[in-house]
């Protein structure tokens, strides 16, 4: 019995002194930590914040969009353009079939 008290001590002994020493176990340095918590909800809300600003900027500092981007005055523009007949090559006339009036298949 005195020889499992002496054993007993002599652990608690050096556990202390390598407590003193390292100050943490090999488990205790590696276990992982909840930082990535906060890194992550800062990231969000960052993001929110950037979309609120970009839905604000939207609605208040951009005017209505301009004509020129409506179906008529798209049709009337590739239509000048056919009739100009830009980039025959390999652009948008080298489509067209001047022949029949339509899209080449």
């Amino acid at each position: 019995m005195k020889s499992a008290k002496k054993l007993f001590d002599a652990y608690c002994f050096l556990f202390s002194v390598y407590r003193i020493k390292f100050n943490e176990s090999y488990a205790e340095m590696n276990k992982g930590t909840n930082e990535w918590k906060t890194v992550l909800g800062g990231v969000l809300f960052f993001l929110g914040v950037s979309g609120l600003i970009l839905i604000w900027q939207k609605m208040f500092m951009y005017g209505p969009i301009p004509h020129t981007f409506s179906d008529e005055w798209l049709s009337m523009q590739t239509k000048r353009m056919l009739d100009m007949r830009i980039n025959p090559v390999e652009g948008i006339s080298s489509q067209w079939d001047y022949e029949k009036n339509e899209w080449k298949k």
